[in-house]
């Protein structure tokens, strides 16, 4: 597959998520443990290792929103790298890593 062919479909994949609202953390189960925070992020299903999470600008995620609570009633206003919800898809590349 050619760059130009990733590029297009990566902007695809981008657009078809664009267009739907994100979901709340607590739609998503979303969870964010303290315990985690220093874990090995490359092994287990934590946002880092999620294709949908992006490290910039604080954490975020393109399918949960990172305002408002989590299922444990926590706050934070990011998608943390220890975070996890029931959108994972893994980056294997991530994990490999």
């Amino acid at each position: 597959m050619s760059d130009k062919n990733i590029f297009e479909k990566a902007a695809d994949v981008v657009g078809n998520v664009t267009k739907f609202q994100k979901q709340s953390k607590l739609k998503a189960a979303y969870l964010e443990r303290e315990e985690f925070k220093d874990s090995d992020l490359h092994k287990g299903f934590f946002c880092y290792n999620c294709i949908y999470w992006i490290d910039s600008m604080g954490g975020k995620c393109m399918i949960v929103d990172d305002k408002g609570p989590d299922v444990f009633g926590n706050i934070s206003d990011v998608i943390a790298p220890h975070g996890c919800c029931n959108g994972y898809e893994p980056n294997y590349k991530k994990i490999e890593e």
